[in-house]
Formats: C-alpha cells, sequence, structure tokens
C-alpha cells in the first residue's frame, strides 16, 4: 500500500477518536454539571384576622398580602393562608407563596358572624399552622406570619403553649399587627401583647403597623431580612 494512503487513513483514525474523546468529555461535563436548586428554601405560613372588628382595615390587610408576595419574589418559597375569626379556616393551600397570596388577596372577606359570637381563634390559628409547617420537612427555613388586630377570645389554646411547640419546631414567628386604632394602651399594650413575646423567643418580631402604608413597607423589609 502507497505510504502516503497509510499516513493518511492514519491520520483520519487519530481525528475520528479525538471527536470520540471530545464528544464524551462534553457529554460527562454536562451530566457533571450541578442542576439548579428548585427545592423550596422557606415554608411560609400565613394568618390574617377576618374578624368583624377589621372592618376599617379588611382592603388594607388585602394589601399586606400583596406587599409579602412582592417582598418574597424570586425565592424559591412555598406557603399557605389561613383566615381566622369565629373559626379557622384555609384560604389558600400548600402553594408557591407570592402565586398563593395573590390568588387569596381579592378573595379576603370578614365574618360576620365573629361579631355575634365575639370568637377570635387567632391560637387555635397559629396552632394549625405549627402543624402545617411541621409536616412539610423539605424547606429549610420555616415562619409563621399573623395579620391581624393581635387579640384572642375563644381559643382553646394557650400562648405559652404555642411558644414552646414554635421553638422546638424551629419556626420563626411575626406579627404585624394591622388595626384601625392606636395600639398601645395605657401602660401595657392592650392588643398583640403576647405576641411580641411569642416573635422574640423564636428569633422573630412584632411590627405595630396599625393602618400605615408607611408602618408596613417598614416592616415588611425588616422581616424578609431576618428570616433565616
Amino acid at each position: 500500500m502507497n505510504c502516503k494512503i497509510v499516513f493518511r487513513m492514519t491520520l483520519l483514525r487519530l481525528l475520528v477518536s479525538s471527536l470520540g474523546l471530545a464528544a464524551s468529555c462534553t457529554l460527562l461535563c454536562a451530566q457533571e454539571k450541578p442542576q439548579p436548586d428548585t427545592k423550596p428554601r422557606l415554608s411560609v405560613g400565613v394568618l390574617i384576622d377576618t374578624s368583624a372588628h377589621q372592618k376599617k382595615v379588611i382592603e388594607f390587610e388585602r394589601e399586606v398580602l400583596n406587599s409579602i408576595a412582592d417582598a418574597f419574589a424570586g425565592v424559591a418559597t412555598d406557603g399557605f393562608v389561613l383566615r381566622y375569626a369565629d373559626k379557622v379556616e384555609t384560604l389558600q393551600d400548600w402553594s408557591p407563596l407570592g402565586t398563593g397570596l395573590r390568588t387569596v388577596s381579592p378573595r379576603i372577606e370578614l365574618d360576620v358572624e365573629s361579631g355575634k359570637n365575639q370568637r377570635t381563634l387567632l391560637y387555635d390559628a397559629f396552632y394549625v399552622g405549627l402543624l402545617k409547617l411541621d409536616n412539610e420537612n423539605s424547606a429549610k427555613s420555616k415562619a409563621l406570619i399573623i395579620i391581624g388586630e393581635g387579640n384572642d377570645s375563644g381559643s382553646h389554646l394557650r400562648v405559652a403553649q404555642l411558644k414552646q411547640l414554635a421553638k422546638s419546631n424551629h419556626v420563626q414567628c411575626f406579627v404585624l399587627l394591622v388595626a384601625d386604632h392606636n395600639l398601645m394602651g395605657g401602660r401595657e399594650r392592650h392588643f398583640g401583647f403576647n405576641l411580641y413575646d411569642l416573635a422574640s423567643a423564636t428569633e422573630g418580631k412584632a411590627y405595630d403597623v396599625g393602618d400605615s402604608r408607611k408602618n408596613l413597607d417598614k416592616a415588611i423589609q425588616d422581616l424578609v431580612k431576618r428570616v433565616r
């Protein structure tokens, strides 16, 4: 066989072999490239006060939900929304937090029955929220956010029990006190006094928002920074 032909065939084999090796490397690198983590980094339960006493701030509470949705935009976060008044009810079950909050916001309505029965089951709602978060094991962090006047009437549980349960389950608690009146009364807080202790004990925080958009913006910014 002609030497030139042999030489060319040898070069061709080397080229084919080299191309095969390059393709293998490309495939291997693609397989080893880390995939983005799509699991929720944070699970958030939102509790909203829909008792009759929130009549003048119910629209503002809808704004609060939308503000929370905006604040966590771009973060891998899932969540749920519970309403509490004369009873505890799930308004939005597990879903991406931003989508869920914006879906439920227009559907927030007052519970007119709560005005007749004088019950505001905040602590019972908090317990339901803790149970839902306890069953959610994939998130790295868990938080409960309370939106409301901060008072409780008629719950079976007490705040001391909830504080211990939240701490043992590593759930941060945040409170956005929303009302159409001054939340400070006399020498001590008339509404939400126990919630300040609950939030502090779980490395969260309570905020006197009232019905002020300025106070709300400050509170949401600080809340997002504090979530672990």
